[in-house]
């Protein structure tokens, strides 16, 4: 067997090609819960426009609660840049957000 081959199935099809980039998007709070509070819902009905048109993958809030992650696919870092720059989180100031861009290796199949 050629290498790099030993541990792939010949009777599989090809793997599709990974992403360029994912994002992981750290938000952490910086007003009090009281204040974010008021902002949760506009929130929320942002990101669910974002996990519709696909780039969203995942997000929810940190355990213990003093902020959240979201996980993106995005063509760009300007592209993530403008959708936390509108983020309600983000116009309100009740959050500040780091984003972190990274190259995929291995991704389990579906997330393609």
């Amino acid at each position: 067997m050629a290498s790099g081959t030993a541990n792939r199935n010949p009777l599989s099809s090809p793997e599709p090609a990974l992403p360029r980039s994912l994002f992981t998007v750290l938000i952490e709070y910086v007003r009090p819960m009281e204040e974010v509070e008021k902002v949760v819902a506009s929130h929320r009905s942002y990101l669910e426009g974002i996990f519709r048109s696909g780039a969203l993958l995942a997000s929810g809030p940190l355990v213990p609660r003093t902020g959240g992650i979201l996980w993106l696919r995005a063509g760009s870092r300007e592209e993530v840049e403008r959708i936390v720059r509108e983020d309600p989180y983000s116009i309100s100031g009740v959050a500040t957000f780091r984003i972190l861009e990274f190259e995929p290796k291995k991704l389990v199949p579906g997330l393609h």
